[in-house]
């Protein structure tokens, strides 16, 4: 019996699966092995939570008021701590994965495209020397175990099973985001890996997401103290300038400028120090210094920008597209293969 029925059968009587959509960014992708084995998932590494775990059944366990698929395992972190780890096979972690990405209610097709790629994802993430492969948050995939889940989600992984993104007979490098601003991001400008699929390219179907264009006002004194010893020695900020800005329109270059001096820093770097809830992405337009009272700040998109944009897969489905069709125009001239 497959997986999600064993499961079933497992925990039947605990209730109809909710579903809570939310959107999240997927991190960018490492090296790795690409066999298709269990993934085993960082729930938490707090040493007072890691022991309320029980199981339920054979397929599943409890924790933390949630339920999960697979069995738990208490590992050792390098830090010392002792860390608690969701065993799983992959397509029963995406059960969990694809409702937290992406609206478990969006279109079939960028269901089914959120799948391929956080599947992908999965499989070059997978680290048999290490005590875990993914954490269960945004800087790997969003994981909530049952709660996320619901049918469209479960028969979007069941109909893509084993399906992945390749480029030359290989595994491909993917990554995802929320909205990529209408032109994803290059991957080698982000993270200096450069694959000929992370190149970026000019979206114009996401221009109906909330956060298309944003705008958020900081406290100058805020803003200065999040920057810290960065711009210590420029005085005064009087201007910040984007400059050189790559094929995408992300500055590479952010020029903070001062009464006595002035300091480059890399994009990414910028929105790292102010912090993403501040700058939602990676595609800043503007920086507006309105001394001594506010920073005002505006960009278009959420995320970092590089792969499949999760707002314009959405609306390339609503427009007729295929997960085949949204998976090739985010990364160009990869295939669909197999595990």
């Amino acid at each position: 019996m497959s997986t999600r029925g064993t499961f079933l059968l497992a925990v039947s009587g605990l209730g109809g699966l909710a579903a809570l959509p939310a959107l999240a960014s997927g991190g960018r992708d490492v090296e790795g092995r690409t066999e298709s084995r269990d993934m085993r998932v960082l729930l938490t590494s707090d040493p007072e939570q890691a022991p309320s775990a029980h199981a339920i059944g054979g397929d599943a366990f409890e924790w933390a008021g949630r339920r999960y698929r697979g069995r738990f395992e208490s590992v050792a972190l390098p830090d010392g701590r002792i860390g608690l780890v969701d065993i799983v096979p992959v397509d029963a972690y995406l059960y969990g994965v694809v409702g937290k990405e992406v609206g478990s209610r969006w279109p079939r097709a960028s269901l089914e495209a959120q799948a391929i790629v956080a599947r992908t994802y999965s499989l070059l993430k997978q680290r048999p020397g290490q005590p875990y492969d993914v954490r269960a948050g945004e800087g790997d995939q969003v994981y909530a175990g049952v709660a996320s889940e619901s049918t469209e989600v479960l028969d979007a992984v069941d109909a893509t099973a084993g399906r992945i993104v390749t480029f030359g007979n290989r595994t491909a490098h993917v990554a995802y985001g929320s909205c990529c601003g209408g032109h994803t991001a290059d991957a080698a400008e982000l993270w200096g890996a450069a694959y000929p699929y992370l190149r970026g390219v000019v979206d114009p179907h996401c221009a109906g997401a909330p956060e298309f264009h944003w705008e958020r006002e900081v406290p100058y004194d805020e803003f200065v103290r999040a920057l810290g010893a960065t711009i210590a020695g420029i005085g005064d900020l009087d201007r910040v300038d984007l400059r050189d800005p790559d094929t995408s329109g992300r500055a590479r270059r952010v020029t903070l400028i001062g009464e006595t001096g002035q300091v480059d820093m890399k994009g990414p770097a910028f929105r790292t120090a102010l912090g993403t809830a501040l700058v939602r992405s990676t595609l800043i337009l503007s920086v507006r210094v309105e001394r001594p009272d506010t920073v005002a700040i505006a960009g278009a998109g959420h995320g970092h920008g590089a792969g499949l944009c999760q707002w314009g897969a959405r609306f390339m489905a609503q427009d007729g597209a295929d997960a085949r069709e949204i998976v090739s125009f985010y990364f160009p001239g990869t295939v669909l293969g197999s595990t």
